[in-house]
């Protein structure tokens, strides 16, 4: 939730430094950020909560093994010998809302952004704000992808085994690729990659060649 709420501000900051980019210095100063960094991560608190509250209700009476890679509540709710009526519709309402608004937010971001390319004469500015945009829209279509796909679905189509293997997107590998992925907006981090590349090409044009 934390990070669906971050992955919207970061739309938001593009949408300011690209729409406004004269003003992005005194639109996104520290009093703007700071308190949507906070906002966040009290958001991904407080819906964890309600989910864990709620999951204390319920008995477990059976098998205490969860077929899951961690302890999430699908699976939790799957060994339940309780009425997981209540909570299953906490989890598809709240998680299904937080959803609509963050991917709207991204959504209306990109649509100013959208806007503002659409009004720039230069190649080459166009060429930057998609350089600048691709890597936040490759993470947010990753990482919003495999979330709809865990908790807003009907409870019919729950298994466990796709669920392991989704979940391990938005906690394993979308983790992993996002230093990847915004890296490559770095100039140094281009340079380096073009050298090594180049050198590679460099050595294999000499062993064929010889």
């Amino acid at each position: 939730t934390t990070e669906c709420f971050l992955l919207a501000a970061m739309a938001y900051d593009r949408y300011v430094a690209i729409y406004n980019p004269l003003l992005y210095s005194v639109s996104m100063t520290p009093r703007v950020f700071v308190p949507l960094i906070a906002a966040s991560v009290l958001g991904g608190t407080l819906h964890a909560t309600v989910h864990t509250v709620a999951t204390f209700s319920l008995s477990f009476c059976g098998t205490n093994v969860i077929q899951h890679i961690f302890c999430d509540i699908p699976a939790l709710l799957a060994i339940s010998c309780s009425d997981t009526h209540l909570n299953q519709l906490l989890l598809f309402y709240i998680a299904g809302s937080i959803e609509m608004v963050t991917v709207l937010v991204v959504l209306i971001s990109y649509g100013f952004i959208l806007a503002a390319v659409l009004r720039t004469r230069s190649a080459e500015g166009k060429r930057k704000v998609f350089s600048t945009c691709g890597s936040h829209l490759t993470a947010v279509s990753i990482f919003h992808g495999t979330v709809l796909f865990m908790y807003v679905r009907p409870t019919s189509n729950y298994t466990l085994e796709q669920d392991m293997v989704v979940s391990m997107f938005y906690t394993v590998v979308i983790s992993a690729l996002n230093p990847v992925i915004y890296s490559l907006q770095n100039k140094d981090v281009k340079g380096a990659i073009q050298k090594v590349f180049g050198k590679n090409q460099f050595m294999n044009t000499v062993r064929f060649s010889s």
